[in-house]
């Protein structure tokens, strides 16, 4: 199973409507700004990035997955994204003109969807620069990855969006790109007409055209949360384990569109075991109100697992408060 497949199977909420509304969430800027710099030759930038751009392999259960991940330090170390190796047994690294390298998750933040990996190779390897500056609306940029397991796919675009929210995860830290992708390209470098990395990639979505575009961790972001991930962090996003379902599921004395309905309950769940049911409306989450699922999980995304959460639900059109211990996303 690819590395999207899976991104699916874990977030089933996420890959629904809230995909449609993160598109809408970044920065509120309509006409593109002029391009800084030169758009990038690909084909040069794909001959100066490759050899640092690998794929990477491993076993989750009984499942082959397939990501991309690339050298920032010739050491050997690797940026990812976290869906791609976070609980991956048997994880490697394939770089161009070596045999394929074991790996070790090192840190990962699972709010950010970011991960670095080490690998010992015989000898330096080739790596990408980190850009020191920020991404604009409009700058050309270049994606390269191993969509399928196939290395050295690239793929150009601009950017459409930047400090773009992605509910659930860490609030503006995304930014939005014109160039497609496809699956096995999670972890695949974002770069500018230099070569430098501006952004991970971590899925694709669709604009209001229905045109493809892409999502990555923004180059803020990224140099954010390196000096932690390379100390061993690993942040886990908090889970409450539920469902959502369209408004006319809802229970009696829930208006049209009030609220985030609750349509089913993982088994083990936080949410199972404080007693939420089918058909609950999440109207209050800590004392702020819940209109929609976009609400709620940008509300649990702010929270840490272990952390209790007051909530309020219609159940059989009374107020019934429920207080919840947030868990680990599985």
């Amino acid at each position: 199973m690819n590395v999207f497949a899976r991104l699916v199977r874990r977030w089933p909420v996420f890959f629904a409507a809230p995909l449609v509304v993160l598109l809408a969430a970044g920065t509120a800027v309509l006409t593109p700004q002029a391009a800084a710099g030169p758009a990038p030759d690909p084909q040069t930038i794909l001959t100066q990035a490759s050899p640092a751009v690998g794929v990477v392999r491993g076993v989750v259960g009984t499942r082959k997955i397939s990501g991309t991940a690339f050298v920032i330090d010739r050491e050997g170390w690797l940026l990812t994204a976290a869906h791609v190796a976070r609980g991956v047994e048997q994880l490697q690294v394939e770089l161009p003109g070596l045999a394929a390298l074991d790996a070790r998750v090192i840190g990962y933040d699972a709010t950010r969807d970011l991960a670095i990996l080490r690998v010992s190779p015989p000898s330096p390897l080739a790596a990408l620069q980190l850009a020191g500056d920020t991404l604009n609306v409009g700058d050309p940029v270049v994606v390269i990855g191993a969509p399928r397991g196939l290395p050295d796919q690239i793929t150009a675009g601009e950017v459409l969006a930047t400090r773009v929210s992605i509910p659930g995860l860490s609030p503006e830290s995304f930014v939005r790109v014109s160039a497609a992708v496809r699956r096995g390209n999670s972890g695949s470098p974002l770069l500018n007409s230099q070569a430098q990395v501006v952004g991970v990639i971590v899925a694709s979505s669709f604009d209001r055209s229905r045109a493809r575009a892409s999502l990555a961790v923004s180059g803020e972001t990224i140099r954010a949360s390196l000096p932690q991930l390379r100390q061993g962090a690993r942040a886990e996003r908090a889970w409450l384990g539920i469902v959502g379902g369209r408004p006319r599921e809802a229970g009696p004395g829930a208006a049209p569109g009030q609220g985030a309905v609750v349509r089913q309950l993982a088994p083990q769940s936080p949410a199972a075991a404080a007693g939420l049911r089918p058909g609950d409306v999440v109207v209050e989450f800590e004392g702020a109100a819940i209109h929609n699922w976009r609400d709620l999980l940008a509300a649990v995304g702010q929270r840490l697992p272990g952390q209790n959460v007051h909530l309020v639900v219609l159940r059989d059109g009374q107020r019934v408060e429920v207080t919840i211990t947030l868990g680990v996303r599985p």
